[in-house]
């Protein structure tokens, strides 16, 4: 082997194992005896890469700027990439050269054509004198750039890799709202786009009326959702209508079929080549066609074609998604969907406090399955399931599920069969995809990870993953809202018990919740906000729900609540129990309808005190029993009003009955009285006044 070819060989093998670097360039101009040698790849007139030896830099010459600024004159550089190879001995007097190069120096230039999957030259520049460029200088470098091919092939096909996972990481679009896919679909074809070096990019997803075209120019934007005579000229809308099984490509000179759709892309958009690429389900059904307009007589490399199939099929499943979700959302039909509706709606307006639970959990369930980067398929799913974990509780009695103390066993048992109840109740929607994961996610929600849960006392690995969640949110939601006996937790504190809490939750997933629970939870209160119930029924609802509905007064738990606020204050105050003598006696004499009617009129009676403006808190506190306080700020002689109003109650109560023959004559009343200052809670109070109640029974035994 001569000392020329031994140094080919030596620089074969730098550029092997080193690639395409400014010192290996400077060797290969050193070995051709000229000033530089260059390396340039572009994409439809836009450089992809460049790669200089040192003299550029020394003498600050900017090649990317200066093609940059030359690309739309006659370059000497596509004269190159079209033939193979250019040699210039005299640059400065070429008819075709460009003059901002002129000005660099450049003498002589032999340009030729790497082999390469992207349109790429490699150069040797003399900017000190002429220099004649040899056969054997040529086949020199034709031996070194099979090398440079390859190393800036891998160098490319690494930066696409790189570049292109960023774009590969759409997120799915929120909702099948118009605006919200517009915006979407805009925002990710701008960066398609971008990345492909596209002077236009269309796309048609015929069966949800989707029709997209983006170009350099905003101007020239669209997002249709309907077809009209821009669409039908678009290739891509053709190439849908003719089935096109594969990716094609369509050249301004060649396409005849499709003329005019050339034709106008050329004048329009100096577009000569369309790659197309259509999108096929697994049944073999056309769903979606993408294409990509060049100027440039672009040879598409497997990578562009994979890459935006890949794309094309992510935009389309995500659409589909969306549109899936939004199916499930509304419940498939109109009926189905009145029906759940009425069913949230009824849960909502007998429990106040649970107005917006079932959107917030479906909110908060479907956020941690994107973050948990479930399919979307799945996703939905628990989204629906969220929507429907609770409507079983349409059959819990009113007593229980309203209830502000504990619960008794038995009642606690009625609420922990509601899941069941959910799950019979979702298995009636028979229209629902995949009704049986959906309603089982139901049934599982209040499992838990160590089986002490309910229904059916499932361990971890029984629970769906879709369960498991749902009972993240459930928790966090019932724990960020007010409650009768307790305040909201706010956020971090919620999370805090719910750390605290062992074997209830799957703690990698509640882990991976944390983030995403805190930051939904302003978003999930607006969610929750949307409730179907009117505004005004909020009011009315506490309203009732404090009041005994057969006499119209407080119940007991409100007037606790009350006096218990009252001490608080410190107020003083004399609390008044009134009981009905012997109840039984008159229930067994007259009948229950008496005994009912007795309690009621003897409400409306107690009801006239209101007039004196001290009274407050008048309640029914038992079967027969009756209690209110009187401030000690009024009036002192409106207590001397009370007193003989209450002696008198016997004949008032009576004066009510208009319509009863034989009035039982022995009808009375215990009236005791109980300060402010004999206990430090309303029931210590209560227990004082029962106190008393037993004396003056006693004394009257004695008399």
């Amino acid at each position: 082997m001569n000392n020329v070819k031994a140094k080919l060989v030596d620089l074969a093998y730098l550029i092997t194992t080193v690639g395409i670097t400014q010192e290996i360039l400077d060797k290969i101009a050193n070995f051709f005896g000229v000033d530089a040698c260059s390396v340039v790849s572009v994409k439809d007139m836009e450089i992809t890469y460049v790669e200089s030896s040192g003299y550029f830099k020394e003498h600050s010459i900017d090649i990317a700027s200066l093609y940059t600024r030359t690309k739309d004159e006659n370059l000497l550089f596509l004269k190159a990439i079209k033939e193979g190879i250019y040699n210039s001995y005299d640059y400065q007097h070429d008819k075709n050269a460009n003059c901002l190069w002129k000005e660099t120096g450049i003498k002589s230039a032999l340009l030729l054509k790497l082999e390469t999957e992207f349109n790429a030259v490699i150069g040797l520049e003399n900017f000190s004198k002429k220099k004649v460029f040899t056969d054997g200088d040529i086949d020199n470098l034709n031996f070194l750039s099979a090398f440079i091919a390859k190393a800036l092939e891998s160098r490319l096909f690494m930066d696409v890799v790189e570049n292109r996972l960023n774009i590969l990481d759409i997120q799915p679009a929120e909702s099948d709202d118009k605006e919200a896919i517009r915006r979407w679909l805009e925002e990710n074809l701008k960066i398609m786009l971008e990345d492909t070096h596209s002077k236009a990019i269309s796309f048609v997803f015929p069966k949800y009326n989707i029709y997209a075209f983006l170009s350099k120019n905003p101007q020239e934007h669209f997002i249709k959702f309907k077809r009209n005579k821009d669409v039908n000229e678009m290739l891509t809308y053709r190439i849908y209508k003719r089935k096109i099984k594969g990716a094609a490509v369509f050249r301004y000179e060649f396409a005849q079929n499709e003329s005019g759709c050339m034709k106008k892309a050329k004048k329009r958009f100096n577009i000569n080549n369309i790659l197309t690429i259509p999108v096929y389900d697994e049944n073999g059904t056309l769903l979606s066609v993408i294409g990509y307009g060049y100027a440039s007589e672009y040879h598409f490399s497997i990578y562009d074609v994979k890459f935006t199939e890949m794309i094309a099929k992510k935009l389309t499943n995500y659409i589909s998604s969306a549109k899936r979700l939004s199916k499930l959302k509304n419940i498939i039909t109109k009926s189905e969907e009145d029906i759940i509706n009425s069913f949230i709606l009824t849960i909502e307006m007998r429990d106040v406090y649970t107005k917006g639970h079932s959107q917030r959990v479906a909110f908060y369930a479907k956020r941690i399955a994107q973050n948990l980067k479930l399919k979307q398929k799945l996703t939905e799913k628990i989204y629906v399931a969220g929507l429907l974990h609770d409507i079983g509780k349409i059959s819990i009695p009113d007593s229980v599920l309203l209830k502000p103390s504990t619960l008794s066993k038995i009642e606690y048992e009625m609420i922990k069969y509601h899941p069941v109840l959910s799950y019979e109740l979702v298995n009636k929607f028979k229209s629902l995809e995949d009704l049986q994961r959906i309603s089982k996610m139901v049934r599982q929600h209040h499992e838990r990870c160590d089986g002490g849960g309910y229904p059916d006392s499932l361990s971890q690995k029984q629970i769906t993953i879709g369960a498991r969640i749902l009972a993240i949110a459930d928790v966090f939601d019932a724990l960020t809202t007010s409650r009768p006996y307790r305040n909201a937790f706010s956020p971090k504190k919620a999370i805090k018990i719910m750390k605290s809490e062992r074997g209830h939750l799957d703690n990698k997933i509640f882990i991976r919740s944390i983030d995403v629970l805190i930051n939904s939870f302003q978003e999930a209160k607006a969610v929750g906000n949307k409730s179907i119930i009117p505004k005004a029924f909020d009011s009315y609802k506490k309203k009732f729900a404090d009041i005994d509905p057969m006499s119209g007064l407080l119940k007991r738990s409100a007037f606790i609540l009350e006096i218990d606020a009252m001490l608080r204050s410190g107020i003083p105050f004399k609390l008044y129990l009134i009981d009905i003598k012997s109840t039984d006696l008159l229930n067994i004499k007259y009948g229950n309808e008496f005994g009912d009617k007795l309690i009621i009129q003897t409400a409306e009676t107690l009801s006239e005190l209101k007039q004196y403006n001290n009274i407050k808190a008048l309640s029914r506190i038992g079967g027969d029993s009756f209690m209110f306080a009187a401030l000690y700020n009024e009036q002192t002689d409106n207590f001397e009003k009370i007193d003989n109003y209450l002696s008198n109650l016997p004949q008032l109560v009576k004066n009510r009955f208009k319509d009863i023959k034989n009035f039982p004559s022995n009808l009375s009343f215990t009236v005791v009285t109980t300060d402010y200052t004999e206990g430090n809670s309303a029931i210590e109070l209560i227990f004082a006044s029962r106190k008393h109640k037993k004396e003056t029974w006693s004394a009257d035994d004695l008399m």
